[in-house]
């Protein structure tokens, strides 16, 4: 079976090593040049040209990737982690259709960031989806779903680690399918899912009039590879990478509490936040953080 891989960062290498062992992958495209590839994420580019593939860079609505892909000649279409949307008349370039590999529990935070709205959200259970391509937006037939628990105390990174082997074992089964020629399809039901937008670094402001349970997703949900969740503090930026939630109201929204070996205690609008790790982003000298401190306070840096 020959295929065509579309796909960026480590996850998409995940899935084209298992796809490489089971088929005879035949071209891959991954993103444009892009700052991330060997720095925050493996590059998938890198690595197919390392073990002598075909691979171009590129952008779905690119003529070049149809012609590219019409040339390999593919049975099937598959796609880890590629965040453009191809042009309809790639679909038609493999008998056997497109699969993508989407980190949701499908028809659930169909869209961009699928992992950081879940987990914004408070979900507590995630998963990873193979379904068949449509020119929707993840809205095709469902072939496989693989789910796994995320802790209260666990983080995107923590999801990620945890999607890393789900998309070598689901490319894996997936791919028996296609060579057993019996594919599941279940259709999904979108009347009540949405389209999520992407996210931006600057999504990631804490409002501290919020909950201190809501303001702790938001830090699980942008923690590192991704920019953090941050706050003002004169004319510097606080980014808040690990905290905890609590009860008790004992001031003003965003005012430092108190400093303990567990960490800052910055009242919230219900609750309080202990900050345990954070950093401070800004031209020296920073700020100190002490009790009666209040965040959220510091022009351009608010947003």
């Amino acid at each position: 079976m020959r295929t065509v891989f579309f796909g960026n960062h480590t996850l998409g290498i995940r899935s084209l090593q298992a796809l490489g062992r089971l088929t005879e992958v035949v071209g891959v495209v991954a993103h444009p040049d892009d700052p991330e590839d060997g720095s925050v994420y493996d590059s998938l580019y890198m690595f197919a040209k390392g073990v002598a593939l075909p691979a171009i860079r590129g952008r779905g609505r690119d003529v070049h990737i149809h012609t590219f892909a019409r040339q390999a000649k593919p049975d099937l279409i598959w796609i880890a982690g590629y965040r453009y949307l191809l042009p309809p008349e790639c679909f038609g370039l493999a008998p056997l259709g497109a699969v993508n590999l989407h980190p949701s529990r499908l028809p659930a935070y169909r869209g961009r960031a699928p992992l950081n709205w879940a987990i914004l959200k408070g979900e507590s259970q995630l998963a990873l989806t193979a379904h068949f391509v449509d020119e929707g937006i993840d809205c095709g037939d469902i072939i496989e779903q693989m789910e796994f628990d995320l802790g209260a105390d666990q983080d995107v990174g923590d999801a990620l680690r945890l999607l890393d082997p789900l998309y070598t074992a689901i490319t894996e089964r997936v791919v028996d399918h296609f060579l057993a020629g019996a594919v599941p399809r279940r259709p999904q039901d979108l009347a009540s899912s949405p389209v999520w937008p992407n996210r931006k670094s600057a999504d990631g402001v804490i409002d501290w009039t919020r909950p201190a349970g809501e303001i702790h997703d938001l830090v699980r949900a942008v923690a590192a590879p991704y920019p953090g969740a941050f706050t003002a503090l004169g004319r510097a930026r606080l980014v808040v990478w690990k905290a905890a939630a609590q009860g008790g109201d004992d001031g003003a929204p965003g005012t430092v509490l108190a400093v303990t070996a567990d960490g800052v205690h910055v009242q919230c609008g219900r609750g309080t936040l202990i900050v345990g790790k954070f950093e401070f982003e800004g031209v020296p000298p920073l700020p100190e953080l002490t009790p009666g401190v209040v965040l959220g306070r510091g022009g351009e840096n608010d947003g």
